[in-house]
């Protein structure tokens, strides 16, 4: 089925580019599956709607700000540069009368918006990097490392997917068809520090490159400068450049993964360059330009893949840039920054994310008989201890306890599918309150998929006049135990090993 998506997302000078050049990866990658995407801008300085329509998107430009007031609201509302509604309004306006996915990309707006920007039937993808503020979306990509799919659970409903972590990065094609021959070369150059690469985004609005230009310390390495046709302090840097011995400055790079590849170590901004850094395996010495930053860098330099130099404007930049590349002259440390850094990701986050967004809709249907037996393969997949009324029965008992539950008014079982069954869910009614149970299919745990289903099936029970559920947990199920209260349910006291779990509706 051809999908038609349309994408919410601003570049300015304020902003920068990375959230319309990720998005730009993610269009390019929905287009090639033959999906239909349209780009929502707003008309800010340095917009880039004329490099979008390039890419062959099109792209409906929202009116140029005119000084309004923005009022309160998320921590970068003003980078909207107009009020939320009247943002929401316009692009409720633009959205196509058939939309089947918004995908927004913008720190300004929050649940509000997108309540009021969604059109009826469509859904909603967020891609963001802060876990600041709270969503209406089917879909949350955020791709920071050290991010968890906790930092969401008051935030976006619990039946939304979570896409979280540098493998959900929406990184272009080239780099992770490089990373093979990019570690390789790596390895046999054997950490030896020839040649570093300095890429500040596309606007490096506060001039970092200069900064890091004027550092004695890279005398003697050759470097290259990579920055946007917008950048402010692009003419300077070209200067400065100019007088310096083994030092050039490329503009509007296409595809940055050769200069990546052949490069040593990188000095650079810890935004979307960050993961495609380290899907070829190269170490940077991080500048933090941005408060948003700050958490990638830290967890970053945790990891081994970088060495952090503080904030921009900070004092002493100077010394520590001096101090990080003469441990970066040492092969062995070199070789150990990249070989952390090549293990944060593999560069496929995009197909990922495409996935999520082909996926047909997480759902709830009545159970059958044709069910029974792919259940109780399942149910004989788990560890039987954790099993609440003992190991699974052979096969034609628990046929014979599946049909008798079928034809039970007060029990209720479920099968949780999108193309295809991930799991198996059961309520037992008791008049208001009922208890609930939850079995997954092998293939669909570990990913998040229990919160959702649990969510569905509290929603189900809502619907049935149920106002409290129960469940009950076996002690050492720490899984189990997690996937519960995480949901909202309340700890009660253990009764012959088993935790007992409950949930207000």
């Amino acid at each position: 089925m051809v999908l038609s998506i349309a994408f919410r997302c601003d570049a300015s000078v304020r902003i920068g580019t990375g959230h319309v050049m990720r998005c730009l990866t993610l269009a390019r990658a929905l287009r090639a599956r033959g999906h239909a995407c349209h780009f929502i801008m707003r008309d800010l300085s340095g917009h880039q709607g004329t490099r979008v329509r390039a890419e062959g998107f099109g792209v409906t430009l929202l009116s140029a700000p005119c000084g309004q007031a923005i009022p309160a609201g998320p921590a970068h509302a003003k980078w909207a540069e107009v009020p939320w509604v009247e943002d929401a309004s316009e692009t409720a306006a633009a959205l196509k009368a058939k939309t089947d996915w918004l995908v927004l990309d913008h720190y300004a707006f929050d649940v509000e918006w997108e309540t009021a920007a969604l059109p009826p039937g469509a859904r909603l993808c967020v891609i963001d990097d802060l876990a600041d503020r709270a969503h209406a979306c089917d879909v949350l990509v955020d791709q920071n490392l050290g991010r968890r799919a906790e930092d969401y659970d008051t935030l976006v409903p619990a039946e939304a997917a979570r896409l979280i972590g540098p493998r959900h990065a929406l990184l272009r094609p080239e780099f992770a068809a490089a990373r093979k021959d990019a570690l390789a070369a790596r390895t046999a150059r054997g950490g030896m520090l020839n040649y570093v690469l300095i890429t500040m985004g596309g606007v490096d609005a506060d001039n970092a490159t200069g900064a890091v230009l004027a550092s004695s310390a890279l005398r003697g390495v050759q470097v290259t400068c990579v920055l946007g046709p917008g950048a402010p302090s692009l003419s300077s840097v070209k200067a400065q450049a100019a007088a310096l011995p083994g030092v050039s400055v490329q503009v509007d790079v296409p595809d940055l993964s050769p200069l990546m590849a052949a490069a040593d170590l990188a000095i650079g901004a810890t935004g979307g360059t960050a993961w495609e850094r380290c899907v070829l395996g190269l170490p940077t010495l991080m500048l933090v330009l941005a408060d948003n930053q700050a958490p990638a860098a830290w967890a970053l330099a945790r990891a081994g893949a970088g060495i952090g130099l503080g904030r921009m404007g900070e004092a002493g930049l100077d010394a520590r840039l001096a101090a990080a590349l003469a441990a970066c002259a040492d092969p062995a440390t070199l070789m150990r920054l990249a070989t952390a850094a090549a293990a944060v990701t593999d560069g496929e986050g995009t197909p990922r994310v495409v996935a999520a967004l082909e996926a047909p809709p997480l759902r709830l249907i009545p159970a059958s008989m044709a069910d029974a037996e792919l259940i109780w393969h399942w149910r004989r997949s788990l560890s039987q201890e954790h099993l609440r009324y003992g190991p699974t029965p052979d096969l034609p008992q628990h046929l014979r306890w599946f049909d008798a539950a079928l034809a039970d008014p007060y029990r209720l079982l479920f099968v949780a599918q999108t193309d295809v069954p991930l799991g198996h869910l059961r309520l037992d009614l008791a008049g208001a309150e009922a208890t609930v149970s939850i079995l997954l299919a092998p293939d669909a745990r570990g990913q998040g998929l229990g919160l959702r289903l649990l969510a569905l099936l509290a929603a189900e029970a809502r619907t049935r006049g149920v106002q409290r559920l129960h469940a009950q947990i076996h002690a050492s199920n720490a899984a189990s135990r997690r996937l519960f209260t995480r949901t909202g349910y309340h700890e009660d006291p253990v009764a012959e090993g088993f935790l007992s779990f409950t949930l207000p509706l």
